[in-house]
């Protein structure tokens, strides 16, 4: 299917087109489309042709150029004045960002339009004035914090803007300033324009016309990010580097400068693996794995371009290293099992999560100075795991008293953090005394054990629409399907386990239903029903009937907890 394109993609090919073409080429094209119209659309042709002559303006094909920045002042000026008189909050919802100033937007639109067509025109010295006067006119705002800004302008491609003044700025400083006042100005528009980061190919690419001087401007360019400390110096001067010089340029700045500049390496491996060269790639992050500094959140990414090309090259043992880097990089729940599924079952996987489980721990030993945002880069920032990837850890390898010992000083409400492991630990414990294997558990365990794995798998589970993390909750389900049948328990650790399960319910009911959390009702009678159904399972139906009833006596005037506590008895048939 043919790429359809946008309005303002489709205005600037027409502005671009007219701004070339002659009135007898224009007269040429209009008799040209009339010859081709059908017979049946003749009349409505005519028609718009009227309409259009009767309605439109007449612009003047070579209007002033100091009448756009007269116009734009002016709109700056009009725009200004608002914000210094408006009032509170009371016309508008609280969360309109734009508040009163909405008249602002299609006179904004139109000039953002005109700026364009200036630099359709080839007229640079204009189109970076205006650009630069319009964007700094996005910036005004109210005491209330409202003004127009770059998303309000719908009809606006805000990033081709910031691109088409950046070219401009380049076409009109001279061959020796032009790597200052370029990186001065793309620093504006990243001011500018929070949600763009402008890169030069988007510069290159604005443009029909070949960027004048580039080959000479790439060798002042680089020199230039060269002698910067700003974190979007060592992007721009990566990006001018793969440009010029392609994977070989990016393997010599990784080999040279990789320990100051790690991202290179990352940037090599993406060079080579979109030629395809797998052997190449596989090379290169082994080299980058041992450069870069252990304790760097990137090796992870690194090691990804290893994994995917190993698992191209059919090279087993170095996807299981590939794994292993980038869980050690970023200890998350979805790489340990990443771990798991490439180690053979038996004494070798139980090895490998024992040492996970220790480089969790040494993790959670030693917290970050600040933890990161679910939103950051996902590329540079560390993970902080959850306790409950260090309780999987040690349920995987086998471990189970340390699970327990983990588990068991946990709050008996919370359960629904993934920081909170007794929930999970109890779940598994029922789980693995029940005798049963996931697929046959009794219906009330079943869910609890869902729920449970669920909650432990954190904010991802929950929020994510990416496929291969959606699926993270049915990878846990089948790691531990394979791990259950493997876990041993003497009769101490069973007898132990069972009554800290049984505690354990008494005093999660107790604080549920005394302190009333109505919305909790139903998960506590589930955690209630599966302890009976376990306990039925080991021959110990006179203890299960005991707890039942305990329980209904303690809380028999609270009608909805009773609800939902025989809801789920009727679910496991008694």
């Amino acid at each position: 299917m043919e790429q359809q394109l946008s309005l303002q993609a489709f205005l600037d090919a027409v502005e671009q087109w007219l701004a070339v073409c002659s009135a007898e080429e224009l007269c040429a094209v209009v008799r040209a489309l009339a010859r081709v119209t059908p017979a049946t659309q003749r009349q409505v042709f005519l028609n718009t042709m009227r309409l259009m002559a009767e309605t439109t303006p007449v612009v003047p094909l070579a209007p002033a150029p100091e009448a756009l920045l007269v116009d734009i002042a002016a709109l700056a000026d009009e725009l200004q004045a608002a914000t210094e008189a408006a009032e509170g909050w009371d016309e508008y919802h609280e969360e309109d960002s734009l508040g009163p100033y909405a008249e602002f937007v299609a006179a904004l639109t139109a000039l953002f339009d005109r700026a364009a067509a200036a630099f359709a025109a080839g007229n640079m010295t204009l189109a970076r004035t205006a650009y630069h006067n319009l964007f700094v006119t996005l910036t005004y705002e109210d005491d209330y914090g409202r003004g127009v800004r770059a998303e309000h302008l719908q009809d606006v491609a805000v990033s081709d803007a910031g691109a088409r003044y950046l070219r401009a700025v380049y076409e009109t400083e001279s061959l020796a300033q032009r790597p200052c006042g370029l990186f001065a100005a793309m620093l504006q528009v990243c001011a500018w324009l929070s949600d763009v980061r402008p890169m030069l190919d988007d510069i290159i690419q604005i443009s029909p016309r070949p960027l004048p001087d580039q080959e000479q401007f790439f060798l002042d360019w680089i020199a230039f990010l060269r002698t910067q400390s700003e974190t979007e110096a060592d992007t721009w001067l990566r990006e001018a580097v793969r440009l010029s010089q392609g994977p070989a340029g990016l393997e010599t700045l990784a080999r040279t400068e990789g320990v100051q500049r790690p991202r290179a390496y990352l940037d090599w491996c993406a060079a080579l693996a979109a030629e395809g060269k797998q052997p190449a790639v596989l090379a290169a992050a082994h080299e980058a794995l041992r450069t870069l500094p252990r304790a760097l959140p990137m090796r992870a990414a690194v090691a990804d371009y290893l994994c995917t090309a190993a698992t191209h090259l059919h090279d087993t043992a170095a996807l299981r290293l590939g794994r292993w880097e980038a869980f050690i990089a970023k200890p998350a729940l979805a790489r340990l099992l990443d771990v798991w599924e490439v180690t053979p079952a038996g004494a070798e996987r139980t090895r490998q999560m024992s040492q996970a489980a220790q480089h969790v721990q040494d993790t959670l030993a030693n917290p970050p100075d600040q933890v990161p945002s679910v939103w950051a880069d996902a590329i540079e920032t560390p993970v902080w795991p959850d306790k409950s990837v260090l309780a999987h850890a040690y349920l995987l390898a086998g471990d189970w008293e340390a699970a327990y010992r983990l588990a068991m000083p946990e709050q008996v409400l919370g359960w629904s953090s993934s920081h909170n492991t007794q929930g999970l630990v109890v779940s598994c414990c029922l789980v693995q005394m029940s005798g049963v294997w996931p697929g046959r558990l009794p219906p009330n365990l079943a869910q609890l054990w869902h729920w449970e794995l669920q909650n432990s798998t954190g904010f991802v589970s929950w929020y994510s629409a990416d496929a291969g993390e959606a699926s993270l909750l049915v990878r846990l389900q089948h790691a531990y399907t394979e791990c259950l049948p493997e876990v041993s328990l003497t009769r101490d650790q069973q007898a132990v386990f069972l009554a800290w399960c049984l505690d354990v319910v008494r005093r999660r009911v107790d604080a549920i239903v005394s302190n009333q959390h109505r919305g909790s009702y139903d998960r506590a009678a589930l955690l209630l029903t599966s302890c009976t159904e376990v306990l039925r399972l080991l021959g110990k139906g006179q203890e299960a009937r005991a707890l039942l009833d305990d329980i209904r006596q303690q809380f028999q005037r609270h009608r909805a907890f009773q609800a939902e506590l025989q809801t789920a008895v009727q679910r496991m048939g008694a």
